[in-house]
């Protein structure tokens, strides 16, 4: 068993062995170094807490964002209702049940699926009442492959010509053709959706003003056959 040493032996063994060690200087910089990557750490761990904080409120933001905001956060306008664009003076208009065609700023119309080639033409803040009362009427019905006519005039001028056909195929075009005049007119041909075998024809005779009573109204088929023919004359 090692001798155990106590006391003041000891402590001179302990000092000679002290002073036998070469002590250098100080690691000032050392030190200074480790404390500043310590103090570097600390700053980039806090940084990271700091951004997902940050990233955690910035998803938060946005989830309360339009789909389609814009880049400063705020939603686009919303793009004006569509709108059904008036027909053309003439060619083919294909409609709706009670939809409004409109002829000029007088005049509009409206096919219906009760009763029988049922249409109303009516001034335009009448629309809506005319064609809850014709909802009750038998329409035309005119006879099979026949065309029907009448006129609108004030004063002896004519201001609109309107009609229904009711043939097997419809007409590629209707024709109005003036009394004593190498001229004639296309009028705009109009179908109602789910309806087959009829529909109207219009003619806004304010663009023609060299049109005059007594007129012929043709339909025609798409090789140039007449399918039906009517005369209209003046009322007296």
């Amino acid at each position: 068993m090692p001798e155990r040493k106590n006391g003041p032996e000891l402590v001179e063994e302990l000092r000679l062995a002290a002073e036998a060690v070469e002590v250098g200087p100080p690691p000032v910089e050392e030190m200074i170094r480790r404390g500043r990557a310590l103090r570097a750490r600390r700053r980039a761990a806090a940084g990271a807490g700091t951004a997902v904080v940050l990233a955690a409120a910035l998803a938060a933001g946005l989830a309360w964002l339009p789909a389609d905001a814009g880049p400063d956060g705020t939603a686009p306008p919303a793009p004006p209702a569509a709108t059904r664009e008036s027909p053309s003076p003439r060619g083919h208009v294909r409609v709706q049940p009670y939809e409004r065609v409109v002829i000029n700023d007088s005049f509009v119309m409206g096919l219906l699926p009760e009763g029988n080639q049922n249409y109303v033409v009516s001034f335009p803040e009448q629309f809506d009442e005319d064609v809850e009362a014709a909802k009750q009427y038998p329409g035309s019905n005119i006879n099979p492959d026949s065309l029907s006519a009448g006129y609108r005039a004030e004063a002896d001028v004519v201001e609109l010509v309107e009609g229904s056909w009711r043939l097997d195929r419809t007409p590629a075009r209707i024709e109005i053709a003036p009394d004593g005049q190498d001229v004639t007119y296309p009028a705009t041909v109009v179908t109602l959706a789910g309806e087959p075998g009829w529909g109207t024809y219009y003619l806004d005779v304010g663009h023609h003003p060299a049109f005059t009573l007594g007129f012929r109204v043709i339909a025609y088929d798409t090789t140039g056959e007449v399918l039906a023919e009517i005369p209209v004359t003046a009322r007296r």
